[in-house]
């Protein structure tokens, strides 16, 4: 049901031309473990097809660990950071990737 929601206010918003909408980090705690499976997938989706070639070392990265893994570790950078949750949704998945100890930490973003 939730999902049916999401699809549909995100398809109205695209059929009316809408501005683009910066998510906040609070989100993510908002949204069930299924929700966040599917908000991982568009993140990576969106941000290595505008990025291209300048996030190689990062994707293949991320293609090395699964996406259950990679929603665990945003979720621990959303609970372990609530002074974040303000930030934007996209910048603190991305911190949450390469943080020091994960397995893509320090990938070049450049």
């Amino acid at each position: 049901m939730r999902a049916t929601l999401m699809l549909t206010v995100v398809l109205a918003c695209r059929s009316l031309t809408a501005d683009p909408v910066l998510h906040k980090f609070e989100l993510w705690g908002k949204a069930t473990e299924d929700e966040k499976l599917w908000v991982y997938a568009g993140w990576t989706n969106g941000f290595f097809q505008a990025r291209g070639q300048r996030s190689m070392s990062l994707r293949t990265c991320l293609e090395g660990i699964s996406q259950e893994q990679a929603v665990a570790m945003v979720s621990k950078q959303y609970n372990d950071h609530p002074e974040k949750w303000s930030h934007p949704l996209g910048e603190q998945m991305l911190e949450a990737l390469t943080v020091a100890g994960s397995p893509c930490e320090g990938k070049n973003l450049n």
